[in-house]
Order: structure tokens, then C-alpha cells, then sequence
């Protein structure tokens, strides 16, 4: 059975405000509202983009789809979770100066922007999902603590999963360090140089599998179940990881993930895919002005996150005449993995039926 997929042509060149009112043109086209309702904690996810990068989606794009959610009398909050990577992102206290900065703040939409998994990425829920490759994952604890969860993702393209969307921003945005690493999974992690032998680490492991040496501490491989508590918890970017992995798992476990963070929420999230300003590398990039591989196409809008995420891909793919392969420039990575999936274990349907909205 085909799900609705709702668009509405947009540009950046039109403005911040026009593209509000779009989006919001788009809520109340597709009927949303029923996904909400009131008194629900409702969780905004967001990517605020990293500090020096200027293509994300800006905040005040938003504005219109916080407005319908404050009408309905839910509490909204704009939220995303801590990185693995070393940045501006990777604990609260800058993610959320980081936030302000870019306007994700009270100021702008009226709601204040809180982080998923606490202070240091690892205020986490586990959720039993029983799927291939996990049969629990871990995300932060804020997304099961809301009734309600609305979307926002920005289609880019993205160097392990061929894109970044619906299924990315869920799946691997609002995992915590530890479920980040899980889908990482075939990382080692181990500890660098800039360890100062504190000694925090090792009281945080839970498998005993790190030890004190006379220059830096050690992480036994064997001992090691990849829970990234050391990571979580060294204020001196000392654990180290190999961040190689074939995509097509990688994409696999990210669908899981969004499995997970929606399983507790039926009928009760909508994703937005923002099709414009789409680069080749997603916004976690600190670089400025980076180039676009496809002109604004608009904005997409269902309540399937596997149906959003395909009419994203198609409108990129159909508008270039190209595969998104050739956009990135890596012929040897099929996006399509985590749409095959996320269909296979029940997330979603790629088939749709495309509704423009004039």
C-alpha cells in the first residue's frame, strides 16, 4: 500500500520567512495535527549544523511548523544528540551554545533547545527492538521521555550512507554515544596520547577492560563490549576509534535505530525532508559555502519515514538525471540499502504517492 508523501516547491533564494510558511502549508495540508496532542512533550529533532557551516536549514525555517505545534497546545522543545566526533557538538554545554548561536533558541522559535542524552552523550534509554542486527538499541533518554516526535531533517549527501534524511536523522541523530558506537560496530576503540592517566575511564567501565600504564591507559579488545563509556565520560579526547565500516551494515543498523526511536511512537511522529541547499557532505562539516550538487527542489512531508526519505531521493535523482552515486562521486555505495531495510523489518513502505501542495 502506498503512503501519502505531501511537497510544496521551495527554494532558500525565497527566505527564511516564505520557507515557514511552506513548511506550515504543508502540516495542514497532510492533516498532522492528529499526530499531536495536547499536554504532549514533543520532541522538534533538529541538526543545529556545526560551528562554520552555513548550508544547514536556518532556524527561522522552522518557525511556522513550532506555530502549529503551540497551537495544538503541545511542549515543544528543539533537540538533537552528542556526536561521537571531537566538535562543537559533542557535549551539552557547547551543543547548546552551538544552538543558540545558529538561532535554535527561545528567541527565534519560542521553544528552548535541550540535548537528547545529557551532559555527556550517555543519558540513554535502552529499547528492545529484536531486529538482524540489534535486538536492543540505546538513544537518548529524552525521546522516550516525549509523547510525540516531529522531524526535520535536511537532504544531503553523506559519505558512509549515501544520503542523510528522515532514517539518518532519526537513526543515528538521536542515538547516545553508546548507540552511535553500536552502529558503528565494527570500530576498535583504543587510547591516544592525549590520555593524563586521570584515571575517570577506567572507574566507568563497565567490562573492567581498561587499565592504568605508565604513559596512558589501555582498553584489553577482549574484554571490550564497545559501550563508549570511555568515550563518553574522557574530558581529554583521548579514546581513539577506526571509523571504518562497510555501508551497507552501517545503513542496515541506522534503519534499526529509527526502528527503535519510533517504536513507542505510533501515529505519533511526522518527518519533514528539507530538499535544498543539498551538498554532498552532510552538516556536520564545519566548512562554509559548500557546494550544492542539485538546485532547491522543496520540501517533502509524510507520516512514513521510509516513503519521505525515497520521494527525497527520487526528486534529487529525476531533477539531476543522475544517481545519487554519481552526485557524491562514489559509484561503489548503494543509498538504498537503509530504504530496503527499514521496509524489510517494518518501518515503512517505498511505495508512495507524491501530493503537491501549490
Amino acid at each position: 500500500m502506498s503512503s501519502k508523501v505531501y511537497f510544496i516547491k521551495a527554494s532558500i533564494s525565497e527566505g527564511e520567512k516564505a520557507i515557514s510558511d511552506k513548511a506550515q502549508k504543508l502540516f495542514i495540508a497532510g492533516n498532522f495535527s492528529q499526530c499531536f496532542a495536547k499536554n504532549d512533550f514533543t520532541a522538534i529533532k533538529v541538526h543545529v549544523g556545526e560551528d562554520g557551516n552555513n548550508t544547514h536549514i536556518p532556524a527561522p525555517c522552522i518557525k511556522g511548523l513550532v506555530d502549529e505545534l503551540h497551537n495544538l497546545g503541545t511542549v515543544p522543545f528543539v533537540t538533537d544528540s552528542s556526536t561521537l566526533y571531537i566538535g562543537n557538538r559533542s557535549h551539552a554545554v557547547n551543543h547548546m551554545v552551538l544552538a543558540d548561536k545558529h538561532d535554535f533558541n527561545l528567541k527565534t522559535l519560542g521553544v528552548p533547545f535541550i540535548v537528547s542524552d545529557g551532559l555527556l552523550g550517555a543519558t540513554e534509554t535502552s529499547v528492545e527492538i529484536n531486529c538482524p542486527l540489534n535486538k536492543e538499541v540505546y538513544i537518548g533518554a529524552e525521546y522516550e521521555n516525549c509523547q510525540s516526535i516531529l522531524s526535520i531533517a535536511h537532504f544531503t549527501g553523506h559519505i558512509a550512507s549515501g544520503f542523510g534524511a528522515t532514517l539518518k536523522t532519526l537513526g543515528m541523530g538521536c542515538a547516545s554515544k553508546r548507540g552511535k558506537l553500536q552502529q558503528h560496530a565494527s570500530l576498535k576503540l583504543s587510547i591516544g596520547n592525549n590520555c593524563k592517566l586521570c584515571g575517570v575511564c577506567l572507574k566507568h567501565c563497565p567490562a573492567d577492560a581498561i587499565t592504568l600504564g605508565k604513559i596512558h591507559a589501555h582498553i584489553d579488545q577482549d574484554k571490550c563490549i564497545g559501550c563508549a563509556e570511555c568515550m563518553a565520560f574522557c574530558r581529554f579526547n583521548a579514546v581513539e576509534c577506526n571509523w571504518g565500516m562497510e555501508t551497507e551494515v552501517i545503513q542496515q543498523s541506522i534503519a534499526e535505530y529509527a526502528f527503535g526511536v519510533l517504536k513507542n511512537k505510533k501515529s505519533k511522529a511526522v518527518f519533514f525532508n528539507f530538499v535544498m541547499s543539498v551538498t554532498k557532505d552532510c552538516d556536520c562539516f564545519g566548512t562554509p559555502n559548500m557546494k550544492m550538487i542539485v538546485d532547491d527542489i522543496g520540501i517533502v512531508a509524510s507520516t512514513d519515514p521510509v516513503s519521505v526519505d525515497k520521494a527525497a531521493l527520487d526528486l534529487v535523482e529525476n531533477k539531476t538525471g543522475s544517481k545519487l552515486q554519481d552526485l557524491i562521486g562514489n559509484n561503489e555505495l548503494d543509498p538504498n540499502h537503509q530504504l530496503r531495510h527499514a521496509e524489510n523489518i517494518g518501518l515503512g513502505s517505498s511505495s508512495y504517492e507524491l501530493i503537491e501542495i501549490e
